[in-house]
């Protein structure tokens, strides 16, 4: 092995890669926008949770502590925890307010819920959640515990006595003096994170490799020189782009299906909704993937370039298009661009049908703006094709 023709052909690697501005551009300055992007969104303080309460307790009086409103305390306990926002609601607002977004979960306190504690000397919180994200599901029942715990631990001093509070039953046993008894409006306990993350999932991994086969696909064409020869003939561009994009899109279509089924069948994820509504969804973003593919390919010479645009148009949608971070929670400076990404609303439009059972009246807004996307995009793809490579 020689020494002098490794190091000739470094210079001359080196040489090509530095006479390429965009190149050194792209490898400088990508890196840095991702990596600020996910210094903003990890250190952004995490957001209040919505927590709704209904209270009806009426309290009542005790000779030796008085009158006493145990529903009261629990409200206002939960008003103090740095962990939620609450809102007051009442009887009838609870699933209205849950299925719109308002509010994660509400707290149901009832008319006699200070007589039952005294009674039972238990706590038995109803607490009615929004159920689609397990994770936050969660959350918000061991923090309405801790809140209520704290509520209680006052109490053996006004009369309710040590056994309230100890919770201690015939056999000795001590228990918790709060129960919470959760019932889920969408999904249920049988949902884990896997369940919530599988929706974006797979739009991710769609539209991903989707952008790869064609910027590949179209770059090779153009390598090849069958691209100065379509241009040639009397196609128009756009003609040129919408054959590409079917034939790619039939590769795209069998891809998606082959992620939406593992997952679905192997993975064994739970689901509510259609899963023929779940196809579309993904096949509409898969026919972003492959507009905003052949875009990308315009202004790329070879399969090197392309690879230095995931940074700029792939991770970007995975870390602002609400695929871990609620586009809601987001600074509101960076939530402008989140609604720029086309997976924002195929993510929105999965997780409504898989997690909820939404069907196409309630998630059509999102399909049309998926449309719109891929449309604008393949007119962006046409004209900019030339007939030289840039």
């Amino acid at each position: 092995m020689s020494s002098r023709r490794v190091l000739i052909l470094a210079r001359r690697v080196i040489r090509q890669v530095v006479r390429d501005r965009r190149t050194v551009a792209l490898l400088v300055f990508a890196p840095m926008i991702v990596l600020v992007l996910g210094a903003i969104l990890f250190r952004a303080e995490p957001a209040d949770i919505p927590l709704g309460v209904v209270n009806e307790d009426e309290g009542l009086s005790l000779p030796t502590a008085g009158r006493i409103v145990l529903g009261e305390r629990i409200a206002e306990a939960l008003s103090d925890s740095e962990s939620f926002t609450v809102v007051t609601l009442s009887g009838d607002e609870v699933d209205d307010r849950l299925r719109d977004g308002t509010v994660d979960g509400v707290v149901v306190l009832p008319g006699d819920f200070s007589a039952e504690f005294l009674k039972n000397r238990q706590a038995v919180l109803d607490l009615r959640l929004e159920g689609s994200n397990p994770a936050r599901s969660m959350a918000v029942t061991a923090r309405v515990t801790e809140a209520a715990m704290k509520a209680l631990a006052g109490l053996a001093s006004q009369g309710f006595g040590a056994a309230s509070m100890s919770g201690s039953t015939g056999t000795g046993e001590a228990q918790l003096p709060v129960t919470v008894a959760a019932t889920y409006l969408f999904a249920g306990p049988e949902f884990d994170t896997m369940d919530f993350v599988a929706p974006v999932y797979i739009a991710f991994l769609a539209m991903f490799f989707v952008f790869l086969l064609t910027c590949v696909s179209f770059i090779r064409e153009r390598t090849l020189g069958t691209m100065e020869r379509l241009l040639a003939t009397p196609a128009t561009r756009l003609e040129i782009v919408l054959g590409y994009m079917g034939g790619l899109g039939l590769f795209a279509l069998i891809q998606v299906a082959v992620i939406l089924f593992f997952t679905v069948w192997v993975l064994k994820i739970h689901y509510l909704g259609s899963l023929g509504l779940v196809f579309v969804v993904v096949a509409l973003l898969a026919a972003v993937g492959v507009s905003m593919g052949l875009l990308a390919s315009a202004f790329s010479r070879n399969e090197f370039q392309v690879v230095q645009f995931i940074p700029l148009l792939i991770i970007p949608q995975a870390l602002l298009g609400g695929t871990f971070w609620a586009v809601e929670e987001m600074p509101n400076y960076l939530q402008p661009i989140a609604y720029l990404m086309p997976i924002t609303y195929a993510n929105r439009a999965l997780r409504d049908v898989m997690l909820k059972g939404s069907g196409l009246a309630e998630i059509w807004p999102n399909l049309v703006i998926l449309l719109g996307f891929a449309v604008l995009l393949v007119a962006l793809g046409a004209r900019t094709m030339r007939q030289e490579p840039v």
